[in-house]
């Protein structure tokens, strides 16, 4: 098989099993955007080594193998302790993340959009804190003047009530 066509065949497998590697991803990283970036990084390196790759052998392992290196690789980068994460328990959860498709992930996403532009000034301002510029919680409170602990309360409230808003949204999507 010549380079180019085992590289597209490869690509092609890639991008068909995207929503499961999003979901093993995503799992490991619990963060929206390192999960896109890893996603990168693994198409980018099939792509390098994709001459190298044995026909013979199953796509998906070695895209999860690929995987797992840029999970280690980016908690190593952000100078994280990955000991919470036991990546076998989430290969064998893999089959679950089929149902997870990219639509589902698209509707999820614009109603998560929806129900967070509803949120009043200051609880947009914290999460934005947390959840884009990355702060943890006591960098949080000092920069609004709360304690660590109201920051945990309110974001672990604002949680409950978007997982709530966007289960309502898809609901009302579906009638």
């Amino acid at each position: 098989m010549s380079e180019t066509i085992q590289l597209e065949a490869l690509l092609r497998v890639f991008y068909a099993n995207q929503g499961k590697l999003r979901g093993y991803i995503f799992s490991a990283t619990r963060d929206y955007h390192a999960t896109e970036d890893i996603l990168q990084e693994i198409a980018i390196v099939v792509a390098k080594k994709a001459a190298t790759f044995d026909c013979e052998r199953e796509e998906m392992p070695w895209f999860m193998g690929i995987a797992r290196n840029q999970i280690q690789r980016w908690y190593r980068m952000k100078g994280r302790e990955q000991s919470n994460i036991s990546f076998e328990v989430i290969e064998e959860c893999i089959p679950m993340f089929e149902s997870f498709g990219s639509e589902e992930v698209s509707n999820r996403r614009l109603a998560l959009k929806r129900c967070v532009d509803r949120l009043p000034g200051k609880q947009k301002a914290i999460m934005n804190l947390r959840y884009i510029d990355e702060m943890d919680c006591s960098q949080i409170a000092e920069n609004v003047g709360r304690s660590v602990q109201g920051i945990y309360a309110v974001l672990k409230r604002l949680k409950v009530e978007l997982r709530k808003c966007v289960e309502f949204q898809l609901d009302q999507q579906e009638i």
